[in-house]
């Protein structure tokens, strides 16, 4: 999604910023502390499987076939050892085997829910809803304590719009595991979306939860400008700098929060120039910079900037009103 906003009493829509940051770098480089952890020579059927999942978690599917298939040829009715096959082979794509190894993980294991909430997610995933809250129903009638079923559940109700079921499921979750991540900041999301102040509770709960986690702080810092705090917003936006340096989210987003809130029009362009440093083919931070300099009254170099815009992208209507705007 991008937010737009109307600057002072202009009509020109700027864009906003992104409700999503990107902090792989900081789990890739866990996750390779972790597999180094693991020696190889002293491995049993769940060390396999532990590495397995670190590998896929970092992307390292032929690691993680590796592994997985070393587990399970010593015990090839592990289902541990299944749903992480079930997993790679989302990874690749290949659904068909997917369906095949949760159902042999069903017939091993009748009675754990687990195979059964992933052919759920499946079905959501092939846009069948009502075979996934069937697959739901059975997963819940196996274990009704079972926070990934009342989770998934959430996530169809999320499908439909039906934000009120939604929070129920998701709270349902939370409230059988309170360690269980997903549905706080799930919950989290659907509360700053509705403006309601208890985003901010759940933000800092996951916060709380997992301090690395530094998705959890770029949204808590989304919430706070677009609610009334856009100095706390770009305070956590200069740490969520310092931990993820060069991180072009972070900077548009500081200088969106001194271009629209704070009025700070320097650090704005400053904020701006640094991500088209990380990213030069940015429209969004061209176009805002433009603004800013318009802000200031240098109308000059603030159409400089909107006929740069145009070079390459002649029917940019943003630039073509922001012309029109300054009486070019």
């Amino acid at each position: 999604m991008k937010r737009f906003f109307l600057a002072l009493a202009y009509a020109l829509m700027l864009a906003g910023c992104t409700d999503s940051v990107d902090d792989n770098t900081t789990k890739e480089s866990k996750t390779k502390a972790e597999t180094a952890e693991l020696n190889a020579d002293t491995l049993d059927v769940n060390g396999y499987i532990n590495r397995a999942r670190l590998y896929l978690a970092n992307q390292q599917v032929g690691n993680a076939i590796r592994d997985i298939n070393s587990a399970l040829s010593i015990d090839g009715k592990n289902v541990d050892a299944l749903l992480v096959l079930a997993d790679i082979y989302y990874a690749l794509g290949d659904l068909d085997n997917i369906m095949l190894t949760l159902n042999k993980a069903t017939e091993i294991a009748p009675l754990d829910s687990r195979p059964v909430i992933k052919l759920a997610e499946l079905s959501f995933l092939q846009g069948n809803s009502n075979m996934a809250n069937a697959y739901l129903d059975k997963a819940l009638e196996l274990n009704s304590i079972n926070p990934q079923a009342y989770y998934m559940r959430g996530i169809i109700c999320m499908s439909k719009n039906d934000t009120v079921q939604a929070l129920r499921q998701f709270m349902k979750a939370r409230n059988q595991d309170d360690s269980f991540i997903d549905p706080v900041l799930q919950i989290a999301n659907i509360y700053a979306a509705q403006r309601n102040p208890m985003a901010r509770d759940f933000y800092a709960l996951a916060i709380q939860m997992e301090p690395d986690n530094w998705s959890s702080y770029y949204d808590l810092a989304l919430y706070l400008q677009d609610n009334g705090n856009p100095v706390k917003a770009l305070e956590i936006y200069d740490t969520l700098e310092v931990k993820m340096p060069g991180n072009y989210q972070i900077s548009f987003n500081k200088g969106y929060v001194n271009l629209v809130y704070l009025f700070e029009y320097d650090r704005a362009i400053d904020n701006f120039d640094k991500a088209l440093e990380i990213n030069p083919k940015s429209v969004d931070a061209l176009l805002n910079k433009g603004v800013a300099y318009e802000q200031k009254g240098d109308y000059r170099t603030a159409k400089s900037i909107y006929l740069r815009i145009l070079q390459d992208n002649p029917n940019y209507q943003l630039a073509i009103d922001a012309l029109h705007r300054i009486g070019e």
